[in-house]
């Protein structure tokens, strides 16, 4: 699970492209709100580095939310989809919170090599 803050750039950590990185040029994230089904999209483009940030474990997206892009807050349904082709990467739960930073935990990435696991430790 994700969260999200409304009006902020979020960076999403995630590891969508450990067997595809060479072969996709872009990304494409589609939020679709649980309750009211409002979908939105984002694309991502890999060559931008303002965007997307790769190292051998895991990639990083970064997504500057305004405030008006997501109108509701509470759980989206997050697919991402690999350019060209629309192959599905990536699916999971984002929770999107209000403009207030609200730290609910703290993530840890293991400095091992091997391990894409992530740690989500409650403040």
């Amino acid at each position: 699970m994700l969260y999200l803050q409304k009006g902020q750039n979020n960076t999403l950590t995630l590891n969508i492209n450990n067997n595809s990185r060479d072969t996709f040029t872009g990304y494409t994230l589609t939020f679709t709100h649980i309750m009211s089904k409002e979908v939105k999209s984002y694309n991502i483009n890999t060559a931008n580095p303002a965007e997307f940030a790769k190292n051998i474990r895991y990639c990083e997206i970064e997504l500057p939310l305004n405030v008006s892009d997501l109108n509701y807050l509470g759980e989206y349904q997050l697919n991402i989809y690999g350019k060209p082709g629309n192959t599905l990467v990536y699916t999971g739960i984002v929770i999107l919170e209000g403009t207030v930073e609200q730290p609910f935990f703290t993530q840890y990435i293991s400095p091992n090599e091997t391990n894409e696991n992530y740690i989500y430790i409650q403040d």
